[in-house]
């Protein structure tokens, strides 16, 4: 009987998915270095944004406003605790954030994989290492990701790098994905809403964030409102304009729109 109550308790406290996004996103955008993904997170708004800063390329922040985390000048012993020290002020004390970015989560894999082979004596990585090192990344991955609840947009910058994966037709097809260890891969693309490859003209300069899937780049999006499948192009790389386009879209069937402009005409 009390489990049968508990039960109906929590299924009288559910609601309608709604008609447009009411939290936060999760994104993550990869590319090799130098393509501009410090420079991409510069789009977003100053004293809103946090960049947790793991590459020590300072760089393309200069002069922009932003307030940045250095994560390897913040690090006394353990990278693990100061890491974790972060999440938890994020998502337990008052801060004027909304948008949160780990710049990059592929160094910050090898920054831990190093950090822990030289606390323990050791001259380079074991197996040790390397899984100690992936379970502590999945675990940020989560928590991090877990932000977007608090109404935070939260943006994982990465590396690139080949990886090769088995299609549904069983055929082994190599794609550039976001550089951390295999097991990870799947992880990471399947937690995060939305899945870009930045690339940049080789021509003109110009940089745009795709956001298809095709036979040589690992790309999702979960939400609408974004340049889909029937466009090849991509987005302009600007992550305001990205967002924006993604939590303005109105989910709302044309047939619920006829419906609501007869409503109005009837009253």
């Amino acid at each position: 009987m009390g489990e049968s109550g508990e039960v109906l308790m929590i299924l009288k406290d559910l609601t309608p998915a709604g008609k447009k996004i009411n939290r936060g996103v999760s994104m993550g955008i990869f590319a090799n270095p130098g393509a501009g993904k410090t420079t991409l997170l510069t789009t977003l708004p100053p004293k809103e944004t946090l960049i947790v800063n793991i590459e020590a390329g300072l760089g393309p922040l200069l002069g922009k406003g932003h307030i940045v985390f250095n994560v390897l000048d913040a690090v006394e012993n353990e990278l693990e605790k100061c890491i974790d020290d972060l999440y938890k002020q994020l998502r337990t004390t008052k801060h004027p954030f909304k948008y949160v970015c780990i710049d990059n989560i592929s160094e910050l894999e090898s920054q831990l994989i190093l950090n822990l082979t030289e606390r323990r004596g050791k001259e380079s990585p074991t197996l040790r290492e390397y899984g100690d090192a992936s379970f502590k990344m999945r675990q940020w991955l989560h928590n991090f990701r877990d932000l977007v609840f608090e109404g935070i947009n939260v943006v994982f910058n990465a590396w690139e790098f080949p990886m090769e994966i088995r299609n549904v037709e069983g055929n082994v097809i190599t794609l550039t994905v976001p550089k951390m260890s295999k097991s990870l891969v799947p992880s990471f693309c399947g937690l995060i809403d939305i899945i870009g490859h930045l690339e940049v003209h080789e021509k003109t300069g110009k940089r745009w964030v795709r956001f298809k899937p095709n036979d040589q780049c690992l790309c999702k999006s979960q939400f609408k409102g974004i340049a889909g499948p029937s466009d090849n192009s991509g987005e302009i790389a600007d992550l305001s304009h990205i967002l924006d386009k993604v939590k303005g879209y109105d989910y709302e069937t044309t047939e619920d729109k006829i419906e609501h402009v007869l409503d109005e005409l009837t009253r």
